[in-house]
């Protein structure tokens, strides 16, 4: 059982949101582990949007949950609720997600407050939901917003067996990395892994020349930039499309390549997290 955080640090929008949708749906679909979600944005619901279509109420079949759209008191902000009023059990956790995959992917979809300073107050809450979540699903997967308070940031972190920051595929994000080591030691710890989303492979910065250049111990993992795959999250096909890719029977396009690419990448992660929990990474 594990916490794995995704958080940006730069400056810019690395694509962290839909990496986490890639990484979470094929590691669903590919292994037989329960997996939540757990969306901390402000006033943003891109995650939720890549797997729920806002045009539609009808829920997907098959080995899915009978409806997608229901309302559950709004995740995040509901079960903040319970837990500021004591009364968290075992199925608090599952009252208040959304479910995606029946049995394998859930989702806590982020508070839809407006107001900055309540949702720092909801976020106080953020790191006690994961850990407790961490007890009922085999991996949580933590979107962790660069709006959350840094104090609130740490907390997650924490008690994270894996922290992966995100990068753009560009020099300034190396440097403004490399800065952030120097000025922050939990950055040089060994659960911390590096990730490029929006990946282009044709880019000088590839992946080991910007894991080279920072003398990072493991090669970052990458989401390569795809287009189709970037329509299907805007219109709530995440699962659809990546379920049309798993029959491929070839990986030469890029279609295929995005497949592979992410497959690799759940398979690291898997590997990593394990390592870290079992002690073997240290």
């Amino acid at each position: 059982m594990s916490v794995i955080t995704f958080i940006t640090k730069g400056r810019k929008e690395s694509g962290q949101t839909l990496s986490i949708a890639a990484i979470a749906s094929i590691m669903a679909i590919e292994h037989n582990y329960r997996i939540l979600i757990m969306s901390t944005d402000f006033n943003d619901n891109t995650m939720e949007q890549c797997f729920f279509s806002s045009n539609s109420s009808r829920g997907i079949k098959g080995i899915f949950t009978k409806s997608l759209n229901a309302d559950i008191s709004n995740g995040l902000e509901g079960l903040i609720r319970i837990f500021a009023s004591n009364r968290v059990d075992e199925e608090s956790i599952k009252s208040y997600t959304k479910p995606i995959l029946r049995n394998r992917l859930d989702m806590l979809q982020a508070p839809k407050t407006v107001d900055y300073k309540e949702y720092c107050n909801l976020s106080v809450y953020f790191s006690q939901i994961a850990d407790y979540a961490n007890s009922s699903y085999d991996m949580v997967l933590v979107d962790l917003s660069n709006k959350v308070p840094p104090e609130n940031q740490k907390k997650v972190m924490d008690l994270s067996s894996l922290i992966v920051v995100g990068l753009n595929q560009n020099q300034n994000s190396m440097v403004e990395f490399e800065t952030l080591k120097e000025q922050d030691e939990f950055f040089k710890r060994n659960n911390v892994l590096l990730s490029i989303g929006k990946y282009n492979m044709n880019s000088r910065y590839t992946a080991k020349n910007i894991g080279r250049y920072l003398k990072e111990r493991n090669v970052p993992i990458v989401i390569p930039y795809n287009i189709f795959f970037a329509d299907s999250c805007s219109e709530g096909k995440i699962i659809d499309y990546l379920l049309s890719l798993q029959i491929l029977t070839s990986r030469k396009d890029r279609d295929g390549y995005f497949y592979d690419q992410v497959q690799k990448t759940v398979e690291r992660i898997d590997y990593l997290r394990q390592a870290q929990d079992f002690g073997l990474n240290n």
